[in-house]
């Protein structure tokens, strides 16, 4: 009868305390722990997986999944639930059915001669304590403090996942662009020095041209190598971080975001960073582990009850109530240490917290300088193109008349390319600052039930 009555004592606490369940990496979906911390639909992973064109929201659905850098804060978060479980389960009263069998020897050594006389007894036992310190408190108070320290923990690291990607996603689109742009312009440069040579050939060119073209077609064809070494890198390394093949497509968005908000009001979300939160969860511990050691000081009360179901011999119920009662007198000075040890944890994360509230209004002001000088090197590189543009297809009338040379052609072609490179970086550079600044105020990952 007991046994059957202890699981369903259980079953509100576990309700409780919450059972998320384990989280597996690389099995094609999103369990439900994954969803509230990064934003995500539990068919993000799987729509991501079927695509051809992965865009930043699909990769990071991918990293979600597939590697375990989320999948170890899950798992944090259920160790948080076990020791809620296990500090509520303090508090509560304990029921056990004991039994036993005695054999009674008559007597004789070493093994008895005659038959034994056996005794046998069956009664329920109930313990409950009702005081003991502080530690029932303490233990609930900072079983809760620790969840809200993992929870804020997950939120933090999906943030920082997210920005990973963000960062590796835009660098691989980059030096894709970057290669392209430098592949069309040695081809040019390879046609510009094929019509040389033939020139040359009839005298209508001088040597120092071919040599020059030459120089700058060895220029470019190293330039082309070893952007194509820093993107097989930086696609491996994307590759790793999300957990895909490297060869997958990836395609950005079509339009370079511009700040909303003035400076000001993004500072006021510094105490929702994940990381804040998690620090003041810190402090709630702390507290609780200097109340706990305050409580020594505190007498402990517990009772323990005992009802005879059976006993051999014997057709009248017995029953008892064992009352405890403890009250300290001498430690030797371990609760004055303990007090003194705690106290001194609980400024240490104090301290922390502060650091922690410093460290990210210096990270908000950094990434939004950064956004805000991304998106002027952009407009300025964007006005810089399209001039650019507009003087390599004037020079290249120009020639196509002859009324300039192959070297002012090649001249307004390194320049274009040069442009088009410090474009192109600040371009993406821009995208990935609007990540990082969405991220060190708390917006990214767009939470769900916020």
């Amino acid at each position: 009868m007991a046994s059957r009555c202890l699981p369903l004592l259980s079953l509100p606490i576990l309700l409780l305390c919450g059972c998320a369940g384990p989280v597996k990496v690389g099995d094609g979906r999103l369990e439900p722990s994954l969803l509230g911390p990064t934003g995500l639909s539990e068919d993000s992973a799987r729509l991501a997986s079927d695509k051809t064109l992965l865009t930043l929201e699909d990769a990071y659905a991918l990293a979600v999944e597939r590697t375990e850098r989320l999948a170890l804060k899950a798992e944090d978060q259920e160790q948080a639930s076990a020791l809620t479980l296990q500090a509520v389960g303090k508090v509560l009263p304990h029921l056990s059915l004991l039994g036993s069998k005695n054999f009674v020897s008559d007597g004789t050594l070493p093994l008895p001669s005659g038959p034994a006389s056996p005794s046998t007894s069956l009664s329920l036992n109930a313990t409950q304590t009702l005081f003991t310190g502080l530690d029932e408190v303490a233990g609930l108070s900072a079983a809760s403090a620790n969840r809200d320290l993992q929870r804020s923990g997950f939120r933090h690291e999906a943030g920082r996942l997210l920005l990973d990607v963000a960062r590796a996603f835009y660098t691989v689109l980059q030096l894709e662009e970057s290669l392209q742009t430098k592949q069309i312009s040695r081809e040019l440069t390879e046609q510009i020095l094929a019509q040389l040579k033939r020139w040359q050939a009839v005298g209508r060119s001088r040597n120092s041209e071919v040599l020059s073209t030459q120089a700058q077609l060895s220029r470019l064809s190293a330039e082309t190598k070893e952007t194509q070494n820093q993107l097989a890198q930086a696609r491996e390394e994307f590759a790793s971080l999300a957990g895909i093949p490297s060869d997958r497509k990836l395609v950005a968005e079509t339009s370079v975001p511009r700040p909303v908000q003035a400076m000001g009001e993004l500072e006021t979300r510094m105490e929702t960073r994940a990381d804040v939160q998690a620090a003041k969860a810190s402090v709630g511990i702390a507290e609780a582990l200097l109340l706990q050691a305050h409580g020594r000081h505190l007498p402990s009360l517990a009772a323990q009850g005992n009802y005879v179901l059976h006993r051999e011999g014997s057709s009248v119920p017995e029953w008892n109530i064992l009352l405890t009662a403890q009250f300290p007198f001498l430690e030797g000075g371990e609760t004055l240490g303990a007090e003194k040890e705690m106290a001194s944890q609980k400024r240490q994360a104090q301290m922390r917290l502060e650091e922690t509230r410093r460290r990210g209004l210096q990270e908000i002001r950094q990434a939004y300088q950064s956004l805000s000088n991304s998106i002027d090197e952009s407009d300025a590189y964007q006005k810089a193109l399209e001039a650019s543009e507009a003087e390599y297809k004037a020079v290249s009338a120009d020639y196509r008349n002859s009324l300039t040379t192959n070297l002012e052609v090649l001249r307004t072609l390194n320049s274009l390319q040069d442009v088009k490179d410090n474009y192109v970086r600040a371009k993406y550079r821009t995208l990935a600052d609007q990540v990082w600044l969405g991220v060190a105020t708390g917006e990214l990952p767009k939470i769900g039930n916020r």
